[in-house]
C-alpha cells in the first residue's frame, strides 16, 4: 500500500512539473502575442506586466524543483520577483480598465507606482536578509521558506492589494455600456485575482503537518497550477479585442490559431521528453530516444490537425457567418498567382510542340493592352531564333490579324475545331483564344508551323482543340481573378475606414488613435500601412484622397492652411513629417544619417524611379526596398506623434474655460512650402 500512494505522489508531482512548464511557457507565449499585436493598448501593456510576475514566479518554482536543493534553495527566494510585484501589476491593470470606462482618480493610479517601490523593497529584504521569508523546512520535494517578521505586514498589503484591484475590475464591469463589453469586464473580473491568490506562498506560515498525507498539498498546488494557466489564457483572449480594430473573427482565429502551434505544441513536446525519461526502463530503450520520437511524432499530428480541422475551426469561430468564410476558404485553395499561371501555360505550350512536332509555341495576353504602364502577360517555349529572350516572335499586326479573326458559327463552344482557324503569318500559326461565350478574346496562341498550310491528323485535331480550350480558359479565370482583386482593391480602404469609425466610440475594447496595433504590414489595419498608401499616391490617388488619415487632427488644424482642402492638408503633414527627417548641414546622398530623407525626397517628392534613387544613393535595389520600408515606419512615427501634439493642444485648450480651440484662433507656424509635383505624378 505504501509503495501505491509512493508511486501515486511521485505522479502528482511528475504531472505538476509538466504543468508548471505549460503555465511557463503559455505565459511567454501570450507575452510575445502582446507584444506582436496588442502593445500599442495600454490594457495589452499592464497584461503584459502580471504575465511578467507569472512567469518569474513559475520559473522560480520550476527550478525549485529540478534543483531539489532542500529549504535554502536560491530559486525559492526568485519566486519573489513575482510575489513581489503581482500586488502592483493587478492594480495598474485595473486602474487602466477603470480609465478606459472614463472613471479617472489619481489616488487609484498613485496606488500602482507605490505598489511598484514596496515590491521592490521586499524583493531586495528577501533575497538579502530574512525579515521577510527565511530558510525552512524541506519534505520529499514540498520544500518551502518559513515568514520573517516582515512576512504578516507583507501578507496584509498583499491581500488588501489583490481585493482592490477586484474590486475595480467589477466596478469597471459595472460601468460598461454595451453587452460586448461586459462580458469582456466579467471575464476580467474573474480571471484577474488568479495570478495573485494562485501565486502566494501560503505554506510559508502555515507549513504543513507530518501527520497528513502529502499527496493533498501536491494535489492541491497542482490544481491551482492549472488553474493559472486556464485563467492566463482567458485574459489574454480578451486583453487581444483592447486597442485592436480587426474584427472579432479575426481575432479570435489569429489567437486560437497562435495558441495551437505555440504553447500547446510547445507544451506537449516538453511533456514527451518528461515522459520519456520515466518509460526507458518499461521499453528498455534510452529515454532520450524514446523523446525524441515522441516529441516528432507530437509534432507532425500537430500540422496535421491544424492542416485538416482548421478549415472547420474557422467555421466554427465565424458563427453565422460560416457560409462567407467557406466561399473565401474555397477562393484562396483555387487563386491562381501569375506564377500558378505561367507554368500551367509552359505546361500546355510544351504538349503542343510535342504533339506537333514545333519548335516554338507562345500564348500572348490581350486583356491588358489598354491599360496604360501594363505590358502583356506573354509565355514562350522553345527558341526564337534572332529575337531578344522573352520577345514575341511575330510583330504586332499578326497580332491584330489574329484578333480580328470572325468567329465561326457553330453549335459548340470548341474555340478551335477545323484547320482554317489557323491563321498564317510568317512561318507561324495564329489562333485566337475566346472566352466561354465568344464574345471577348482573351489572348492569342501561336506556334512555330511545320508545313506551309496547316494539315493535322484526328489524333492531333483532337489534341490541339483540347490544348487551345484549356489556355483559354486559364486566361478566362486569370482575367476574373483580376477584375476580383481590383474589386478588392477598392473596398480595403472603404472597410478600414468603415472600421476605425466603428471603434471610434468610447468604450472599453475601443482604440484610440495611439492605440493602434502593429500587426504583419500585409492588413490594412496598422496606422504605418495608412501612411504608407498615402505616400504611395502622394500626388494624387484614392488612397491619398480617401485616406481614413483624412480624420486626424493634425490634419484640421492644416486644412487652415491650405483653404480648408483636406487632401492638400494630409500631403502637408506628410511633407512636413518627411521634412523632420532632414539632417542639418549640407546634403549628402552617401551619408547613414541623409539616407531616408534622401530616400523619401527622391521617391515621393521628386517621383524618380527605383532603379534611378539606387544609382544615386549608391546602393543595390534589394536594399534600398528594405531601407524604404523603415523610412515609411520613421514617417509614420512622426505622424502620430505630430497627431498626440494635436490632440494635447485640443485637451489644453478645451480645458481653458471660454478660450477657443489653438487651431481656431492662433496663427499657424511657418511651416515649409510644398514643391510642385514632378512631370512623372499623376496630379
Amino acid at each position: 500500500m505504501d509503495a501505491f500512494w509512493s508511486g501515486l505522489l511521485s505522479a502528482v508531482q511528475l504531472f505538476n512539473r509538466i504543468v508548471v512548464t505549460a503555465v511557463l511557457i503559455t505565459a511567454f507565449s501570450l507575452l510575445i502575442y502582446i507584444a506582436l499585436y496588442n502593445r500599442r493598448s495600454e490594457i495589452g501593456r499592464a497584461y503584459a506586466l502580471v504575465v511578467g510576475c507569472v512567469i518569474g514566479n513559475a520559473l522560480g518554482d520550476l527550478l525549485a524543483q529540478v534543483s531539489d536543493g532542500g529549504s535554502d534553495d536560491p530559486w525559492l527566494r526568485l519566486q519573489w520577483v513575482g510575489i513581489a510585484f503581482i500586488p502592483a501589476a493587478s492594480l495598474h491593470m485595473s486602474d487602466v480598465l477603470l480609465r478606459a470606462t472614463a472613471d479617472i482618480s489619481p489616488l487609484r493610479r498613485l496606488a500602482p507606482r507605490i505598489g511598484g517601490v514596496v515590491g521592490l523593497a521586499v524583493l531586495l529584504l528577501v533575497l538579502f536578509t530574512d525579515l521577510v521569508a527565511t530558510p525552512g523546512v524541506s519534505r520529499e520535494g514540498l520544500a518551502h521558506l518559513v515568514p520573517g517578521v516582515l512576512f504578516y505586514p507583507f501578507t496584509l498589503y498583499y491581500f488588501a492589494s489583490v481585493g482592490w484591484a477586484t474590486y475595480n475590475v467589477f466596478e469597471a464591469r459595472r460601468r460598461a455600456l454595451t453587452s460586448t463589453s461586459r462580458r469582456r469586464m466579467t471575464y476580467l473580473a474573474f480571471a484577474l485575482p488568479a495570478p495573485a491568490l494562485s501565486m502566494f506562498p501560503y505554506l510559508l506560515p502555515t507549513g504543513w503537518p507530518a501527520a497528513f498525507p502529502l499527496i493533498v498539498p501536491w494535489l492541491g498546488i497542482l490544481l491551482v497550477n492549472m488553474g493559472l494557466g486556464a485563467a492566463l489564457t482567458l485574459m489574454g483572449y480578451t486583453v487581444a479585442y483592447f486597442g485592436a480594430i480587426a474584427p472579432d473573427r479575426v481575432i479570435k482565429r489569429r489567437m486560437v490559431k497562435y495558441l495551437i502551434r505555440g504553447p500547446l505544441l510547445a507544451a506537449m513536446v516538453i511533456a514527451a521528453l518528461v515522459l520519456s525519461t520515466r518509460i526507458e526502463r518499461l521499453l528498455n530503450l534510452p529515454g532520450f530516444f524514446v523523446g525524441l520520437i515522441a516529441a516528432a511524432t507530437i509534432i507532425l499530428l500537430t500540422q496535421l490537425f491544424i492542416v485538416t480541422l482548421q478549415p472547420t475551426l474557422d467555421r466554427l469561430i465565424a458563427g453565422d457567418d460560416a457560409a462567407e468564410v467557406q466561399r473565401l476558404q474555397q477562393f484562396t485553395e483555387r487563386l491562381m498567382t501569375t506564377s500558378d499561371l505561367t507554368q500551367y501555360l509552359e505546361n500546355i505550350l510544351v504538349a503542343l510542340c510535342d504533339l506537333l512536332r514545333a519548335r516554338t509555341a507562345f500564348v500572348t495576353d490581350c486583356t491588358q493592352t489598354h491599360v496604360p504602364c501594363r505590358k502583356p502577360f506573354t509565355v514562350i517555349v522553345g527558341q526564337v531564333a534572332g529575337e531578344a529572350s522573352g520577345a514575341l516572335p511575330v510583330p504586332p499586326q499578326a497580332m491584330r490579324s489574329a484578333l480580328q479573326l470572325p468567329v465561326a458559327e457553330r453549335s459548340g463552344q470548341q474555340v478551335f475545331e477545323l484547320e482554317h482557324d489557323f491563321i498564317i503569318w510568317d512561318g507561324y500559326w495564329l489562333i485566337p483564344l475566346r472566352s466561354r461565350d465568344r464574345q471577348e478574346v482573351l489572348g492569342v496562341m501561336g506556334l512555330a508551323a511545320r508545313t506551309a498550310e496547316p494539315e493535322l491528323l484526328d489524333e492531333e485535331r483532337e489534341g490541339v482543340a483540347l490544348l487551345i480550350e484549356q489556355a483559354a480558359r486559364a486566361l478566362e479565370d486569370a482575367v476574373k481573378q483580376r477584375r476580383a482583386f481590383e474589386a478588392l482593391e477598392r473596398l480595403v480602404p472603404e472597410a478600414v475606414d468603415m472600421q476605425r469609425r466603428l471603434a471610434s466610440a468610447e468604450n472599453p475594447a475601443a482604440p484610440r488613435l495611439s492605440d493602434f496595433e502593429r500587426i504583419p504590414v500585409q492588413s490594412y489595419d496598422d496606422f504605418t500601412q495608412l501612411v504608407r498608401d498615402a505616400l504611395s499616391q502622394f500626388w494624387g490617388g484614392p488612397k491619398l484622397t480617401e485616406s481614413p488619415l483624412l480624420n486626424l487632427r493634425v490634419v484640421a488644424e492644416a486644412m487652415q492652411q491650405e483653404n480648408g482642402n483636406p487632401t492638400k492638408a494630409l500631403r502637408r503633414v506628410l511633407y512636413n513629417a518627411i521634412e523632420q527627417l532632414k539632417p542639418e548641414g549640407a546634403r549628402s546622398f552617401t551619408a547613414a544619417e541623409w539616407l531616408f530623407y534622401n530616400i523619401l525626397e527622391l521617391k515621393i517628392i521628386q517621383g524618380l524611379k527605383v532603379r534611378d534613387i539606387a544609382k544615386r544613393l549608391v546602393m543595390s535595389e534589394s536594399d534600398l526596398y528594405r531601407k524604404q520600408r523603415a523610412a515609411f515606419e520613421e514617417v509614420a512615427r512622426i505622424v502620430l506623434e505630430m497627431e498626440r501634439a494635436a490632440r494635447e493642444r485640443e485637451r489644453q485648450q478645451s480645458a481653458a474655460n471660454g478660450v477657443a480651440p489653438a487651431h481656431e484662433d492662433e496663427k499657424p507656424d511657418a511651416t515649409p512650402q510644398i514643391p510642385a509635383a514632378p512631370e512623372s505624378a499623376t496630379t
